[in-house]
């Protein structure tokens, strides 16, 4: 893939998952087989950012919080780390063969990759049954809530199942790309195996989902902002109409020896001071426009 990963050659090949996974047994099972959201063209409305940071930019900061992010997110150091202990192999730092087996060491990273691309995407909901769940909520209408429930649970199965496979097919063959999908069983090993037993669960916060959020993840990178019940939603001006869009988020983590991009070529943006200072003014007033 080209020096900058373009928000919609990533953005295609998830929707490319998306649909093969619609024509998979465990989802055609389902009396109604759309419920995620789609565009004009009947294509799954994926929404994709991509940011890119170097190795030691410290994603949190300023947002260690048990109300935020938690007492003890997991950083870059704590993923690569996470990474390294699951491919440990039998050599050395220098590459010697050793009876020990040796995860690679964050400082390796450093030394070797020259920034993290950070990819978060989602898979919205069915507007139609979003609409048709808000009514049924707000008329207090006894019926069953059985459709929302489908729904919210198949989309999550397939945005944890496509992102997977879109990551598989980032997968380089040579070392200059380290690749970790953030899916559900990822978020909960890394929350048990990179972080020290006392950071974990109340120590660490009441933030759901382990010590990886990923709903932050996708504000820092601007796929979405917190609404209600810090749900992640997007807005987009469509047809002359603002239309919101709300579903599972995920989020996959590259290690590369490209250059960092900080001039927004194909859309990846470097989330700089002055963007993070207007992303914690935002969350205070989202009247306030940046500066």
């Amino acid at each position: 893939m080209a020096n900058v990963f373009s928000v919609n050659t990533l953005a295609q090949i998830f929707k490319e998952k998306i649909v093969e996974l619609g024509e998979e047994p465990e989802f055609q099972r389902s009396t109604e087989k759309t419920k995620f959201a789609t565009d004009k063209n009947r294509s799954p409305a994926v929404k994709l950012a991509v940011g890119n940071v170097p190795l030691d930019y410290d994603l949190w900061q300023g947002l260690r919080n048990p109300a935020v992010v938690g007492m003890y997110p997991a950083g870059l150091k704590e993923i690569w780390e996470f990474y390294a202990n699951r491919r440990r192999g039998q050599v050395d730092e220098t590459g010697r063969q050793t009876i020990f087996q040796v995860p690679r060491s964050f400082e390796f990273a450093l030394n070797n990759y020259q920034r993290a691309v950070i990819i978060s995407v989602m898979l919205p909901f069915s507007k139609t049954i979003v609409r048709d769940y808000v009514d049924q909520v707000i008329k207090e209408k006894k019926t069953s809530s059985y459709r929302f429930t489908s729904m919210y649970e198949d989309i999550n199965r397939m945005a944890d199942k496509a992102l997977t496979r879109t990551a598989i097919e980032l997968v380089t063959n040579d070392c200059d790309r380290i690749v970790v999908a953030f899916n559900n069983d990822t978020v909960k090993a890394i929350s048990t195996e990179a972080i020290p037993q006392t950071q974990q669960g109340g120590s660490h916060g009441p933030s759901k989902g382990g010590n990886y959020p990923q709903k932050s993840v996708a504000a820092l990178v601007g796929l979405g902002q917190f609404g209600i019940s810090r749900i992640v939603f997007r807005d987009e001006l469509i047809g002359g109409k603002v239309e919101r869009f709300t579903g599972p988020v995920r989020s996959i983590i590259i290690f590369d020896k490209q250059p960092l991009v900080t001039g927004g070529q194909g859309g990846v943006i470097y989330p700089s001071k002055a963007w993070r200072q207007f992303l914690f003014n935002y969350s205070i007033s989202p009247k306030l426009s940046p500066k």
